[in-house]
């Protein structure tokens, strides 16, 4: 059936939808120790578990397939209805997105130091807000943000396919690469900057 219409990838496309009902019957297993020092793999019997098992399409004007999730839902009360569902997981891999930014793709957040609580609130904060402005740049169809984005992609150093104009981690590589040249530059000026160039140059043995 279908249920909505929805951007995907900047692409229109419609939301198909169907269920049935299952039953999960899987053994839990746990390493035990067996007496003589090793670890053994021990099944435990567990009661059977009702779920909804959900297919979702996601259908361009062409009626070509452009994504497919088999979904599992614990969720029984049939109020909840299954395209209810589906739009749930749509809009949880939007946010499954935004935290790879957070953790990989970008500003790699599981890296940083922070110990205090603020302190790493507040550097939540700068980057959801970084995040904020990477999605309007993403999503302006003006000529200046297309330069702008073309700029970013340059400055990230990441490799992206050639029909592909930019991605959103790459994005947020240049604009991250962007924010510490601007504070290079506040630092240092430029004579100091094309001194060190040649000094370093001279460390390396490289004639420029």
């Amino acid at each position: 059936m279908v249920y909505r219409l929805l951007q995907y990838k900047k692409l229109r496309a419609k939301i198909y939808v169907n269920e049935c009902k299952v039953e999960a019957r899987r053994d839990a297993t746990k390493m035990i120790d067996n007496g003589e020092g090793k670890q053994q793999l021990q099944k435990i019997p567990g009661e059977p578990i009702q779920a909804r098992f959900i297919v979702e399409r996601l259908v361009n004007d062409e009626g070509t397939v452009v994504a497919e999730w088999l979904l599992l839902s614990n969720i029984l009360d049939e109020r909840v209805s299954p395209q209810t569902l589906a739009t749930w997981y749509y809009y949880r891999w939007k946010i499954e997105s935004y935290f790879k930014l957070l953790k990989t793709s970008g500003f790699n957040l599981e890296q940083c130091q922070q110990e205090e609580p603020s302190a790493l609130f507040r550097r939540l904060l700068v980057v959801s807000y970084a995040c904020v402005l990477v999605w309007k740049i993403a999503n302006d169809n003006s000529v200046q943000a297309k330069k702008i984005r073309v700029f970013l992609v340059q400055l990230s150093g990441k490799l992206i396919e050639k029909k592909t104009e930019f991605t959103h981690p790459a994005l947020l590589t240049g604009l991250w690469t962007y924010l510490q040249i601007m504070d290079v530059i506040e630092l240092f000026s430029l004579e100091e900057l094309r001194s060190m160039k040649q000094e370093l140059m001279q460390l390396m043995s490289i004639d420029f």
